[in-house]
């Protein structure tokens, strides 16, 4: 079967907080999706909880072909057949709507929407952001935004959807976290692909830890030059 939307949620160690996850989307969203719940280790207690609550042909347990969150989108990416993908987070229990709103400018012929957490309606702040983390995205946001034409104030953010000619253009090379959502976004921009972003919260997550490392910061910075640097190819 395919799908309009793939939903890829990443996962280890959310067993706290997929079950209200995967329950609000499926309450809330009424599209023709799949969820892809991609975990790294068999012994994760998520897959437990996945199992035991959600007897369901559209929520898939995928094993990771590769490790972490930039492994788990790569395999599902490989794997996807749907018209679009995205990724979603675990602890997300309050973001739900954003995939609507997402979608909805994909079916307006855009291959990459992003979630925007610094354009009007969007908040960054309703979580409180480690302060470097924070002062780095507001950086990279501002320079973006005043000395490119990128058509997205959080290029950072690692949630976007992404068309199924964007999967199938650019493979990733980036290596870890969510550095293959800003290399993806950096490689649409030069070659022209339609970008729009819709508002979006910082998601509050109520049960373990951030999964956030400064370390993947160095990861950035390339594409983050690509796209400063590079002008759209002319169509």
């Amino acid at each position: 079967m395919t799908y309009d939307l793939e939903i890829v949620i990443p996962v280890f160690r959310e067993e706290h907080n997929i079950s209200e996850t995967l329950s609000n989307i499926k309450k809330k969203i009424n599209l023709n999706f799949r969820i892809l719940v991609v975990y790294d280790f068999i012994d994760d207690p998520t897959i437990a909880v996945v199992k035991d609550n959600f007897n369901d042909d559209k929520i898939i347990l995928v094993k990771n072909k590769y490790t972490g969150l930039n492994g788990a989108m790569k395999t599902a990416f490989e794997m996807s057949e749907a018209k679009s993908t995205m990724l979603y987070t675990a602890e997300d229990h309050q973001n739900y709507e954003v995939i609507i709103d997402m979608y909805n400018k994909f079916t307006q012929g855009y291959d990459v929407v992003c979630a925007s957490r610094l354009m009007a309606g969007g908040d960054y702040h309703q979580v409180k952001q480690p302060f470097i983390k924070s002062i780095l995205v507001k950086i990279v946001s501002f320079i973006l935004d005043n000395l490119t034409s990128l058509p997205t104030k959080d290029p950072t953010n690692g949630i976007k959807l992404f068309s199924s000619k964007v999967i199938k253009s650019f493979p990733i090379e980036s290596k870890l976290g969510f550095t293959f959502a800003i290399e993806l976004l950096a490689k649409s921009y030069r070659n022209n692909y339609k970008i729009a972003e819709v508002p979006a919260l910082s998601p509050i997550r109520k049960f373990g830890k951030s999964k956030f490392s400064y370390y993947s910061i160095i990861f950035y910075l390339p594409w983050f030059i690509y796209i400063l640097l590079t002008k759209p190819k002319k169509n």
